[in-house]
Parts: structure tokens; sequence; C-alpha cells
């Protein structure tokens, strides 16, 4: 399945396009460019602070008051988790299977009207995470 994805690397680059061979247990993806036609772009996840799932990419980041913020979930949304990037950025949402000891994780951002529908988020990116009740 194609997914609209935005691509943020470590220095602070940042790839909008689609992939459809996007396997957080693999070292490497296809990036097709937004803008259409073009060639496919590796994208080697050892440079990647994060894969931002998108709804659109001309979507407006997200707001800071609303994001940290955990409105009522739906079930099975995951634990409440706080990440901060190593960049300075700090997303508040919910993983179901956060490892220190994997590569990275799934994370859905807690405030559902915000253009990011969910993250993949490389553990070797982030300062520091905590779990709120």
């Amino acid at each position: 399945m194609e997914e609209k994805v935005v691509v943020h690397f470590k220095d602070g680059k940042t790839m909008r396009g689609t992939t459809q061979d996007f396997d957080p247990k693999e070292e490497a993806f296809h990036l097709l460019p937004c803008e259409g036609g073009g060639m496919p772009s590796t994208v080697h996840m050892k440079e990647m602070k994060a894969l931002f799932y998108v709804k659109d990419y001309g979507g407006l980041r997200r707001s800071v008051d609303r994001s940290k913020q955990f409105p009522g979930a739906a079930a099975g949304s995951g634990k409440r988790t706080v990440v901060e990037f190593k960049d300075g950025e700090t997303v508040w949402g919910y993983t179901k299977n956060y490892s220190p000891e994997e590569k990275g994780f799934f994370f859905t951002p807690s405030d559902p009207d915000e253009n990011n529908t969910q993250m993949f988020i490389l553990n070797n990116s982030i300062k520091g995470i905590r779990f709120e009740d």
C-alpha cells in the first residue's frame, strides 16, 4: 500500500513523498517524490530521525498547546508517551511496542486532528522517553 510520508533526517533535512516498501526491520526503503515523476530515492534508516505518516503534505505543523495533551483516547491506543528528540523537538502520543533494544517504534500522536497520523521513531534519535499514567 502506498503511504504519504515525510522523512525527517538527523541533520535537519526533510523529504516528502510516498513509499510502498517501508519495513522497520530493514536498513533502507524507497521514497518516490511527492511532486510526481522522478526516480525513487533510497532512504537509509541510520540517517533518519523519524518517518511521519501524513494526511496531507501541506498540513500545518502540530499545535504546541494541543500536542501537549492526552485527550480521551480510543481503547487500545497504547501507553501515554512523551518523546524528546536529540534536536529538542518533543512529541506527545501513544505507543504499544516500545523497546530500547529495537531499532525504533511506532508512535501515534495524541491529537487526532493534527496532520501526522503515525510516526516511526528511531531510538538512536531520541534524547529521552517517558510514560505517563
